[in-house]
């Protein structure tokens, strides 16, 4: 057995119990790619953490996506309260919520 794929096996299978532990599991793959790359990318500005939609938008586990499946699920994690647009910033910024 290539010992690569029992690496990945292993890595694969801590990740699942992580988003079971975290309540994540019931969310799509695109849902927590996003969120994901939110946690990534996010900047500490002033009290909050913010991210800018272009930078989600073209990082490397998201800029595959159709742009109209980004925008649904952007659109998702915001009404489950994830993230939230940053109040009294310009278009596109967004900001994480401590969940």
């Amino acid at each position: 057995m290539n010992s690569g794929y029992k690496h990945l096996a292993a890595v694969r299978e801590l990740l699942f119990n992580l988003e079971q532990d975290m309540g994540l599991d019931e969310m799509s793959q695109n849902e927590k790619d996003i969120l994901y790359a939110f946690h990534t990318l996010a900047r500490p500005e002033e009290d909050e953490v913010t991210v800018h939609s272009e930078a989600i938008r073209t990082y490397e586990t998201v800029r595959k996506m159709k742009h109209a499946t980004y925008h649904r699920t952007l659109k998702r994690l915001l009404d489950r309260g994830f993230i939230q647009h940053a109040p009294e910033r310009k278009a596109g910024l967004y900001r994480l919520n401590h969940h």
